[in-house]
This record gives structure tokens, C-alpha cells and sequence, in this order.
């Protein structure tokens, strides 16, 4: 009995260590917005007022992704828009000015676009009119005209202006490969999921924070000390950053949100590492960060859209 006993307590031990708690945010209440077990739900951004989130379900059945709506206190979701649409819609932004939505459009081929849509889900139509290479992640520039976008072709990053479907590439200094980005709010600097560009095939798990001056191109990590990251957000002052990352996750799969300032001096874990966060951002009062976070389904596990409480401190 006393072997077995220790034998229970130094695998106890073993686990803990290879499987710590989430002690920096557990004292966080995450509420769902969203809870229906028929559906599987990503991408939040709140609308302008603050007042609701759109985000991109597609039911367990299948089927493509569409633009849904729910109140920021919950409530059942409704399609944002009549009828059918022409392509997968996923990574929904509102303009600055809240008149437009881009989203990411996928065709059944997979390659994507940037669309927009009028505030109320009519008028959908690509923002540009005709493009070859396949781009994902719109963000909007502050004077509501220009969008970033990544191509995919090449892992690279360039803006569109919608008005004349005027595009220009941004060369980084370093050069980067770069998934999902996001314009700050006074339009001077990118916050992006990137990685040094050498020989390697693009892996978007190895990809950290890096911020790139639109201006110059040059680019630096957020965090000097190497911390893995993606879908990054600029808070609405413009002081911090939150993004996802499995960094320290005891099932490596599962990510968490963080908040880190703008000089990486100061970063906090918001959500623990099983609710397994994606795609987090911010409500324009800076107060709600939402983010799409593991629920029960009809079967299995998916994601729901949730809310927590943004981080009090200030830098």
C-alpha cells in the first residue's frame, strides 16, 4: 500500500509539472455569448456602438460559413443579411467609420478575396474587381479608403485601396513571412503573425508578433524574448496588443489570449489554456476583448463566441 500510494503521489507530481494550471487567469470570468451546440463559431469583432459581434458559423452538418449577429449579452444569433451569398465568408472587420464590412470571401476552389458588404449584410461584392493571387485577413486603414491584406501566394503583405483598386506591396526589413495582421489606429504601424523569411515552407505555429513601420517597412518582435503568437489586434487607444499563443500550453494545440504594451515590457495571460482561445479582439471602449473559445457540442467539442473583462492596468 505505501509503494502504491507513492507510486500515485510522483505520478501526481509528474503530471502537475508537465500539466501546469492556468494560475494567471483563473480568476477571470469568461462568459459565452454564444452556446449553441448545432453550430461551430469564430472570428468576433464588434460592431462600432459596441453594442453587438458579428462572426462566421457554419453548422456541424456543414455548409459554408456565414456573417451571424448576437447582442454582446447573448441572445440566439441571426444571419447578418438576407439570402444566399456567393462565397464563404470568414474574418468579418467593420470599416472605421461603420458603414462597410470586409470579410475574407472563399471560393469552393479555397482561394480567397477580400469582400465587403454594406452595415447590414446587402450589397456584397469583392473590393476589388478582379484579382490572381489569393489574399485572406482584411484590415482596415483608419481613413476607411485602404485595406491590408496577406497573399498567400507568398506569405507577404500588401494594401488595396478600394476606391480604385490601387494595390502596393509592403517590403519588410527583415523580410517576413506573415499570416493574419492588423492596422493601428492612427494607421502608422502593423502588428502581424510573422516569421523570418529564409528557406522554409510558411508554418503558422512557428509565427511570433512582429510590428513593421508602414512608412519604412522595418520591422521588430513585439516580445524580445521569443514568444510564439497569431491574430494580433491593437487595442482601441492604440497601447496594446492581444493575440493568441500555445506558448506554455499543456496540450500544445490549445491556445490562450494575451495582452502585451506595445514594447513587450508587460504581458498577461487573459484565458486559460482548455477553453483553447483563438482570435481575440477588442470592444471599441476598450473594456470587452471576445474571442471564439472551446464549448460542448452535439458532438464533441467546437467554438463559441465568449467575452471577458479587458485587462485593467494601463502602460
Amino acid at each position: 500500500m505505501k509503494v502504491s500510494l507513492w507510486v500515485f503521489i510522483s505520478a501526481a507530481l509528474l503530471l502537475a509539472s508537465l500539466y501546469p494550471s492556468d494560475s494567471r487567469a483563473a480568476d477571470k470570468t469568461i462568459r459565452n455569448v454564444t452556446d449553441d451546440p448545432t453550430g461551430t463559431d469564430y472570428g468576433p469583432q464588434f460592431s462600432p456602438d459596441g453594442k453587438f459581434l458579428i462572426f462566421d458559423r457554419q453548422p456541424l452538418t456543414g455548409g459554408i460559413s456565414k456573417t451571424n449577429s448576437v447582442p454582446l449579452q447573448g441572445g440566439t444569433p441571426k444571419p447578418l443579411g438576407p439570402g444566399d451569398i456567393p462565397v464563404a465568408q470568414t474574418r468579418t472587420r467593420w470599416s472605421p467609420r461603420g458603414d462597410m464590412i470586409a470579410f475574407t470571401g472563399t471560393e469552393s476552389s479555397s482561394k480567397g478575396a477580400t469582400w465587403l458588404m454594406d452595415k447590414d449584410g446587402t450589397h456584397i461584392r469583392r473590393a476589388i474587381s478582379f484579382q490572381s493571387e489569393s489574399t485572406f485577413y482584411p484590415s482596415w486603414f483608419p481613413d476607411n479608403e485602404r485595406i491590408l491584406e496577406m497573399v498567400a501566394d507568398d506569405s507577404t503583405l500588401r494594401t488595396v485601396d478600394i476606391r480604385n483598386g490601387t494595390i502596393s506591396r509592403i517590403n519588410t526589413t527583415p523580410a517576413l513571412m506573415t499570416g493574419m495582421a492588423s492596422v493601428s489606429p492612427d494607421g502608422k504601424w502593423i502588428a502581424v503573425a510573422a516569421q523570418p523569411k529564409k528557406t522554409q515552407i510558411y508554418d503558422q505555429t512557428l509565427n511570433q508578433i512582429w510590428i513593421v513601420s508602414v512608412d519604412t517597412g522595418k520591422a521588430h518582435p513585439l516580445i524580445q524574448n521569443t514568444m510564439q503568437g497569431r491574430a494580433p489586434e491593437w487595442s482601441p487607444d492604440g497601447s496594446r496588443i492581444v493575440f493568441e499563443s500555445n506558448q506554455g500550453s499543456p496540450r500544445p494545440p490549445f491556445y490562450a489570449a494575451f495582452v502585451s504594451t506595445i514594447d513587450g515590457q508587460h504581458v498577461e495571460q487573459l484565458t486559460p489554456f482548455d477553453r483553447n482561445t483563438q482570435h481575440p479582439v477588442w470592444s471599441p471602449d476598450g473594456k470587452w476583448i471576445a474571442f471564439s473559445a472551446r464549448t460542448p457540442k452535439l458532438i464533441g467539442y467546437g467554438p463559441s463566441i465568449a467575452v471577458i473583462e479587458a485587462p485593467y492596468w494601463k502602460p
